[in-house]
């Protein structure tokens, strides 16, 4: 009988073989309900961060508030960077894992595993370089010219020195996660950020408060929360019997193990950081053309907000993903069809909350974080324009993963740069001088021009995909 925990069953089963038989709609609840709390947790975590930050600093005065804010907004693009390398890392292996599981390599399946850890070691490394060398330049280039950009300046380097280079953490629990995920085990995963998220915020008003740290105490709590993790999550690992394993027993260095995961992972990492680029890349933009603070910070609290709307479609596809990868192994393309049918639904109905939410009540969501009457007034209208594209970006997301599920991991960062820097930024470098409000419109045009072209391939991609499983498994028989 299969157990909830990962583990094997007395009759020799894997957890993973429910990929195989469960009905598909059942089955993409039961695996992807677990990363969706967790990932809503999360991202409430993060909004979490700024509101103790806010409430800190506006006791402070206003110049004191505002530079506080304007400062996480600055970093944060920086964090979207190091969580992608994990993400990254952690899609890698996932989408390998669970194909080679569906395949019946298990031998495989662990081998993938153990070279995911050895890459997130590595990069673990060089964000700590990257933290201690370039926080400082980096808040510098972003800081608006206008206002105390000096405080600015200050309050964003100390806070993303901290994140940037002691998130080894970060990248081996997400990595792990994932690795997880692709074995059918969405609990210790769930568990483990439910975890993270809980400390955090458990620590936030304690060091910024009582401990008067104020950004550096965000800071600190972040990177405790983030170590709690993952020992949470490598002890699950190592103690309890799962169906691969990453102690270094049997251990195998090849180039071809890395060059899987670096295959699938790397598109994945980028299409995840481009979301950071083309934040970064717009704030440039609202400062070369002088629009001040305000819009910088309603771009930073729309993606704070933007991560609550967004991140039970990611917990869904984080469910999905080895759902797919596990039966394109398999060569079920009925159940791979399926899978795809209940992705975009669920999703669809995920971002039709968002635009609700969005359009509804956009000056309620921007109360928790600022009570200035510009910054409330601009927020209230980017919210509402943006908001026109979460129904679009269903079919999107559900698109991208896709693809990555399918080995095609080009196709999905080519789709990914489409969408966001291949028309958002040249629309907001060209329009942005016409006002601020023409760069939140690009938003909704970037999402609409490349599902046209991405969406309708799709289907002949996995109809050549499946023909040429059934081609190599002739050959195998």
């Amino acid at each position: 009988m299969e157990t909830e925990n990962g583990t094997n069953n007395s009759e020799g089963k894997l957890n993973s073989d429910k990929m195989r038989s469960t009905p598909i709609g059942r089955l993409l609840i039961t695996m992807s309900l677990p990363a969706i709390v967790s990932m809503l947790v999360q991202a409430l975590y993060n909004v979490m961060d700024t509101v103790f930050v806010g409430m800190y600093y506006s006791g402070l005065g206003d110049s004191e508030y505002n530079s506080a804010v304007q400062a996480l907004s600055v970093a944060f693009p920086m964090q979207l960077i190091i969580v992608s390398i994990g993400i990254g890392l952690g899609v890698g292996a996932n989408a390998c894992i669970s194909r080679k599981l569906g395949m019946g390599d298990r031998e495989g399946a662990t081998q993938t595993a153990q070279h995911a850890i050895l890459l997130a070691l590595a990069a673990s490394v060089i964000l700590a370089v990257v933290g201690l060398t370039v926080s400082g330049p980096f808040i510098t280039a972003l800081a608006d010219v206008s206002g105390d950009s000096g405080k600015v300046i200050e309050y964003g380097t100390t806070y993303l020195t901290i994140v940037a280079s002691l998130s080894f953490a970060s990248t081996i629990e997400i990595t792990c996660s994932r690795m997880l995920q692709s074995t059918g085990n969405m609990r210790v995963p769930m568990i483990s950020q439910a975890m993270g998220a809980c400390v955090n915020i458990a620590l936030d008003p304690i060091l910024i408060f009582a401990g008067g740290m104020g950004v550096a105490g965000a800071a600190i709590a972040t990177v405790i929360s983030q170590f709690c993790s993952m020992a949470f999550i490598l002890t699950m690992f190592i103690a309890k019997k799962q169906d691969i394993s990453i102690l270094p027993k049997g251990f195998r260095f090849g180039g071809k193990a890395m060059l899987e995961i670096i295959n699938v992972g790397l598109p994945a990492l980028i299409t995840n950081a481009i979301g950071a680029v083309t934040y970064i890349c717009i704030m440039l933009i609202m400062k070369a053309y002088g629009m001040g603070n305000t819009p910088q910070q309603v771009l930073g609290l729309y993606f704070k907000l933007n991560s609550l709307i967004f991140m039970p479609t990611f917990g869904l596809m984080q469910g999905a993903l080895p759902i797919l990868g596990y039966n394109y192994g398999a060569g079920n393309k009925k159940r791979y069809l399926e899978c795809v049918k209940y992705m975009i639904l669920i999703s669809l109905g995920f971002m039709l909350i968002g635009v609700v939410l969005f359009e509804a009540a956009p000056g309620a969501m921007l109360g928790l974080f600022s009570a200035n009457a510009d910054t409330l007034a601009e927020g209230a209208v980017a919210l509402r324009i943006i908001a026109i594209c979460f129904p679009i970006a269903a079919f999107g997301i559900t698109t991208i993963n896709a693809y990555q599920s399918l080995q095609c991991g080009v196709r999905s960062l080519i789709m990914s740069m489409t969408r966001q820097l291949g028309i958002i930024v040249p629309f907001a470098a060209i329009f942005g001088r016409f006002g601020v409000h023409m760069i939140w419109i690009a938003y909704p045009v970037a999402e609409a021009i490349p599902i046209l072209v991405f969406f309708p391939l799709l289907f002949g991609t996995i109809n050549k995909k499946f023909a040429e499983r059934r081609a190599m498994n002739g050959e195998i028989a």
